[in-house]
């Protein structure tokens, strides 16, 4: 045993050298791995937040959709009533008639 240890204090200062940059390359692949990870978690929640924002954006132009389809529907109502009618639909509601 004597034999191994002298050995090695004799080559320490060749041997520490060699353990250090192992130990750092093992460091550098398990924090390269914990890197590729967040990316990839980061990744995702990116994707999710572009769908959301995607849906939101569908449901905005719908509504818009729906709200031209009404107020065209509102307006040929409008157009609809016969002017004998007009002030009689406008006393109703309270309206004045701007002419």
């Amino acid at each position: 045993m004597t034999i191994i240890a002298t050995f090695l204090a004799a080559h320490l200062a060749a041997i520490i050298p060699w353990l250090i940059g192992g130990a750092g390359v093992l460091f550098g692949l398990f924090r390269h791995q914990q890197a590729k990870t967040a990316t990839a978690k980061a990744a995702a929640t990116v994707a999710q937040a572009q769908a959301s924002v995607a849906t939101s954006n569908a449901t905005a132009a719908i509504a818009g959709q729906q709200a031209v389809a009404n107020a065209e529907q509102a307006s040929q109502q409008a157009a609809a009533i016969p002017d004998a009618n007009l002030d009689a639909e406008l006393q109703k509601l309270g309206a004045l008639r701007n002419d």
